[in-house]
């Protein structure tokens, strides 16, 4: 178990790392962003990459930031009936909860790590102002579901094994 500790210390900093990303990219949107309306007053034109820009980053504050929330518990839950559950059913649920969203997040883990594999080969670009290749936006996806996916795992070992939550 000693391995597996260490494993889920890696995952638990990687997840820091990424929603301390999240939390940079959503400090730029909201630098870009004002910056954009105090220019727009000011000489009266835009920057058309800006609403882009933003569109594009929320994909990222998403998937960057849900497994550091699943890891700390700080996901949508239906406490109200989590609550009323003996300790057993407590963990019956819990283990419940934690096989669904692993297989939930690794079929999309892998859908989407196809989809940016095809759109690679593909060399597919989107149709806006800034034409990105498709894949910098769809990558943000397998990312996080994979991510994600340990997240759950996780929550398997803890409900079978009694562990204390993270």
């Amino acid at each position: 178990m000693a391995l597996y500790t260490l494993i889920v210390r890696l995952f638990s900093r990687l997840n820091l790392a990424c929603a301390v990303l999240a939390s940079a990219i959503l400090f730029f949107i909201a630098t870009i962003i004002f910056v954009e309306v105090v220019g727009r007053a000011l000489t009266g034109t835009s920057q058309l990459w800006v609403v882009e820009v933003s569109e594009y980053s929320l994909l990222y504050i998403t998937f960057l930031g849900a497994p550091y929330l699943l890891e700390k518990n700080q996901h949508v839950m239906l406490d109200v009936l989590y609550a009323h559950l003996s300790p057993s059913g407590q963990r019956a649920a819990a283990l419940f909860n934690g096989v669904l969203g692993l297989l939930v997040c690794v079929a999309l883990a892998i859908v989407g790590t196809q989809v940016v594999i095809d759109q690679i080969a593909s060399g597919v670009r989107e149709v806006t102002v800034m034409r990105p290749h498709s894949f910098w936006l769809t990558l943000s996806l397998p990312l996080g579901m994979a991510l994600m996916a340990f997240q759950f795992l996780d929550q398997c070992v803890r409900a079978v094994t009694g562990r204390a939550e993270a």
